[in-house]
């Protein structure tokens, strides 16, 4: 996302997050896509288990839909839950393709009640934590997936005022935000933001902040896309502000404006990329960073490597180390 093309409206406020608008023109034909969530729910892909914790395999049955697997999307069921590990793109009918995943609950390695161990349910949730998000993309490591999962859980249980870790899996992340009385928290933030978008028929992503400090930004080529995706984007917003809710800093900053999205937006476009992955069959990831953020771009090869989806994470590099993320981070930018 290059900050002339798009013009950034807000903020739009409920305690503790300000959401902004990103608006601008459509790239790509986002109606060819279908996100993984809904393409499960519609029985238009299978998410298999492989008994790697590592590795999953994925296959979209859609006769002409291109599925679109988003890197932090969070899948129940198999023997583990996973969160995959990088933005996909599969064609329609792919037959079996693997994904890189990470476990998100440590310890079980078998059915969960009634799930099917060889297959995954449901899609409807994504790694709400940056720092969480930042140990999937970039130490690989699963352990300190582990490490920031555990933490993201204490994050929360302090916020609410008590134990969310469930009884049934105590480590698995996907029950801990299903906890009843953090779906009632959501819901106050979802009621206040999840209609800003009602009017601005050219939104094609978002920008937020918590506690008045910029977070994390994400755009896409298309506005259909953005829209499909949103209800699942403000949710993790809204998590992580719920996490972060008990450390409101009493310190005195400017606000931030739509003018400070566009400043940083300016900053990053200046940034150098530094790893490029392809991801088969359809995408590379170009990672890009300066001393303040970590700028992720998927390119969809289908589309002469349009910039499908651009995900800003705001961390600050001072002297080689990552401030508020882990060791691992810090060795593997080294």
């Amino acid at each position: 996302m290059n900050a002339k093309h798009i013009t950034v409206t807000g903020p739009f406020t409920h305690e503790n997050l300000s959401i902004f608008l990103l608006r601008g023109s459509d790239t790509l034909d986002g109606s060819r896509f279908i996100p993984l969530d809904q393409a499960l729910e519609q029985k238009f892909v299978t998410v298999h288990e492989t008994g790697t914790v590592g590795q999953l395999e994925v296959e979209n049955l859609s006769d002409s839909l291109d599925l679109y697997i988003q890197a932090g999307d969070v899948v129940k069921g198999g023997r583990q839950d996973r969160t995959l590990g990088v933005d996909f793109v599969l064609p329609a009918k792919s037959g079996r393709v693997p994904i890189p995943s990470f476990c998100v609950e440590s310890g079980r390695w078998h059915r969960r009640a009634d799930e099917d161990a060889g297959s995954f349910s449901s899609a409807k949730s994504s790694l709400s934590n940056k720092s969480l998000r930042m140990a999937a993309k970039m130490s690989k490591c699963q352990g300190e997936v582990w490490a920031k999962v555990a933490e993201a859980q204490d994050k929360l249980s302090e916020s609410l005022d008590k134990n969310i870790k469930a009884c049934a899996s105590p480590s698995s992340y996907l029950l801990s935000v299903e906890d009843d009385d953090l779906l009632k928290r959501k819901e106050a933030y979802r009621a206040a933001l999840a209609k800003i978008i009602d009017d601005a028929p050219d939104a094609v992503g978002y920008a937020f902040a918590i506690n008045g400090e910029i977070n994390t930004a994400d755009s896409y080529g298309s506005g259909i896309l953005f829209r499909k995706l949103w209800s699942k984007l403000l949710d993790a917003a809204v998590l992580e502000a719920i996490s972060e809710s008990r450390r409101n800093s009493k310190k005195k900053t400017a606000p931030v404006t739509a003018d400070s999205i566009t400043r940083w937006f300016g900053e990053a476009d200046l940034s150098q990329i530094f790893e490029r992955n392809e991801v088969p069959p359809r995408v590379r990831v170009d990672t890009r960073r300066n001393e303040k953020t970590f700028v992720f771009d998927t390119c969809d090869h289908a589309f002469n490597d349009t910039v499908l989806r651009s995900i800003h994470e705001l961390f600050c590099l001072c002297a080689g180390n990552v401030c508020g993320a882990s060791s691992s981070i810090t060795s593997w930018l080294r």
